[in-house]
């Protein structure tokens, strides 16, 4: 090993300071390759010895727990080294991964959504707790992926999709009102000769009747994604007028995903995280408030992304291929019904409102 080369001795506390974080951290650094090029080592002597008596089916079997006696490291250590050269035999992950994340990759048995997975924890410097939220997406989706053919068949939703930026007129007793929903108006004229039984929509311009329009479309906003609360909630900004944007916090409707604070409730956010991120485009149909006083919301995907390079290089492969995600027709072209999606992927069930199971 080449000599440490010594630093001039520190002459202010900032200087000292600086220089103790580096040694630290070029220290940690050093003492984690360290440790990944130990079991990686440790992994390839295992595969090449059990190779030599491939012919003797059990051997493999009765060698961890052999060396785990006469070396004290434990059987899954063991089991894990070796797995982690069968997966890297080649190359293994760069300087950036630790023990742990690379323990993490190992989880992933699929190759390709494997490799991806590296390719893009070291593009966008993951920290462990990133990789490990995308993994157990990964996991999740390809558990509900191998049951899917022992389970009994899911009960979809009929989405309720309309087109953004239609509303209709309401006379609340002062006169007709632009209903733009969420409780908030915009006042006509006393000019205006439009009625109750019309539906308009609003530009810099002003207020234009559309007369094929029908309710089915109405209530229904493009939207920017700011936040993902948990499997089912959302907070987003809409646009509900030209110029005006409202930000709500909104529940996905027809379904119920387990809590945040368990396994499934994580898992659950993790799916919808591969999904969406914070300034992602989407499509809202909104339905009036619950019990709970929550607008409920049909989520479309606004592009189906899984065309493109970069969806799909966030997204695992089973992901995109669940059936739900394939295009959704609607007046503004294509899109994925995310309430759908997650009730396919057994990360949601349906719900409507009633006392739920426990």
């Amino acid at each position: 090993m080449p000599a440490r080369a010594i630093s001039p001795t520190p002459k202010t506390y900032a200087q000292l300071r600086d220089a103790v974080v580096a040694v630290v951290v070029q220290g940690r650094a050093q003492i984690d390759r360290a440790w990944v090029d130990t079991y990686y080592e440790t992994g390839r002597l295992i595969n090449e010895h059990i190779l030599q008596f491939r012919d003797r089916a059990d051997y493999g079997a009765k060698i961890y727990e052999k060396l785990a006696v006469d070396t004290g490291i434990s059987v899954r250590t063991l089991r894990e080294c070796a797995q982690f050269h069968r997966y890297f035999p080649i190359r293994r992950p760069g300087a950036e991964f630790d023990w742990s994340k690379c323990r993490l990759l190992c989880q992933v048995s699929d190759e390709a959504q494997r490799m991806k997975l590296l390719k893009e924890a070291l593009k966008n410097n993951w920290t462990k707790a990133e990789l490990e939220a995308r993994v157990r997406a990964i996991n999740a989706v390809a558990r509900a992926s191998a049951d899917a053919t022992l389970a009994p068949p899911v009960e979809l939703l009929p989405p309720r999709r309309g087109t953004p930026g239609l509303h209709p007129i309401v006379d609340l007793g002062d006169g007709p009102e632009v209903d733009l929903g969420f409780k908030i108006y915009r006042a006509l004229g006393p000019a205006s000769t439009l009625t109750t039984k019309d539906i308009v929509r609003l530009s810099e311009e002003g207020v234009r009747q559309v007369a094929d329009a029908t309710k089915a479309e109405l209530f229904t906003y493009a939207a920017t994604v700011r936040k993902v609360i948990d499997g089912d909630t959302l907070l987003v900004a809409l646009a509900i007028a030209p110029g005006y944007t409202h930000q709500l916090k909104l529940r996905l409707r027809g379904l119920d995903c387990p809590e945040i604070s368990t396994a499934a409730g994580r898992a659950a956010k993790a799916f919808v995280d591969a999904l969406l991120r914070p300034g992602d485009d989407v499509i809202i149909s909104t339905t009036k408030p619950d019990k709970y006083d929550r607008y409920l919301a049909d989520v479309f995907i606004r592009e189906l992304r899984a065309k493109s390079s970069e969806w799909s290089a966030r997204t695992p492969a089973p992901v995109s291929q669940l059936s739900t995600l394939n295009a959704q027709p609607g007046a503004n072209g294509p899109s994925a019904f995310l309430n759908n999606a997650l009730l396919e992927a057994g990360h949601a069930i349906r719900y409507d409102g009633g006392a739920k199971e426990e």
